[in-house]
């Protein structure tokens, strides 16, 4: 059994667990893979193994690895666990194998959209070395089994609290550097969410409504003019939990760099809607929209995209 100390102290241990089989999973796989690093994706189904193509401007790699169902509370011991699920889903997932979880001390990197899921997972796990994983890649299933990386954004690895000690911290960020992919450590977590909370709201939800790619934003004056709402109503909202002045115009540039280098792309909200599936809007937009209310803060155009985008509760 390696324990926290043994991975600080240098343990030959590099294997990874990924939970959850979605496009930022299978990215996160195949980017560890390249980077030598063994990978244990925890699916729905009942494999030893899986695989799929992951496609690279036009280079077409296999990407195989090893699989168990994510149900199964008999997990083996690996280095860290990256969290892929949606949101929404968090909780119940890392139920089954919370108790392998924490008596091997296993860290937990979380790679959702919004905010919110920390708090959840840290009523699961009080004492567990949890961080969070905040990414701007782009990828999206052109087939079934047919992975497409359309964009290798800025990353962003912290933690909310004090449960990661510095030395594993250093160890878990260069092990994800050494995917390749831009990634920095940063102190200021939250600040990263946040902005990438408001860069979801914008993109996310108006390319939902229009089931549309990102890159047919960048040019509509509609959703342009819609951002700003979003982004004005947002930013105060932003200020009051930050304790810190943000500029509006900082976040709307960053908005349309994320929709230039992910243009390609399909959101995962709007994949969601287009499938006729769940979605993270309690997550994005609602988180928002509760904290605007405890702060006594109006904002209308939040409100109103969250209430559109909810999925229907007697579909789900």
């Amino acid at each position: 059994m390696a324990s926290t100390s043994q991975i600080e102290n240098g343990s030959n241990l590099t294997k990874w667990g990924i939970l959850g089989a979605g496009a930022m999973g299978w990215l996160w796989t195949y980017y560890l893979q390249r980077a030598k690093i063994d990978t244990l994706l925890l699916q729905r189904q009942n494999t030893s193994y899986r695989e799929c193509i992951i496609q690279k401007d036009n280079i077409f790699e296999n990407c195989r690895t090893s699989a168990m169902k994510s149900d199964n509370p008999s997990l083996p011991t690996i280095e860290a666990l990256i969290v892929s699920t949606k949101a929404y889903s968090v909780k119940n997932a890392l139920l089954p194998i919370q108790e392998g979880l924490i008596s091997k001390q296993t860290p937990i990197i979380l790679l959702q959209n919004g905010l919110g899921v920390f708090e959840e997972v840290r009523e699961l796990f009080p004492k567990q070395p949890i961080l969070i994983l905040s990414t701007s890649n782009g990828a999206y299933w052109q087939e079934s089994e047919l992975l497409k990386i359309t964009g290798s954004g800025s990353s962003y690895l912290g933690t909310l609290d004090n449960s990661v000690p510095k030395p594993l911290k250093n160890i878990l960020f260069n092990r994800l550097k050494a995917t390749g992919l831009p990634i920095s450590l940063t102190d200021n977590i939250l600040k990263k969410l946040w902005e990438k909370l408001l860069v979801n709201c914008s993109i996310n939800s108006i390319s939902a409504l229009w089931l549309c790619r990102n890159g047919d934003l960048l040019d509509n004056p509609n959703s342009k003019e819609i951002w700003k709402r979003i982004v004005l109503e947002g930013v105060e909202v932003m200020r009051q939990e930050l304790h810190q002045e943000v500029e509006p115009s900082e976040i709307l540039s960053l908005i349309d760099q994320v929709a230039y280098k992910t243009s390609a792309n399909y959101s995962s909200m709007c994949e969601d809607r287009r499938k006729n599936r769940p979605n993270e809007v309690d997550y994005i937009l609602g988180y928002v929209v509760r904290k605007a209310y405890q702060q006594h803060l109006s904002v209308p155009t939040l409100e109103t995209l969250a209430d559109l985008l909810k999925f229907p509760e007697n579909s789900s």
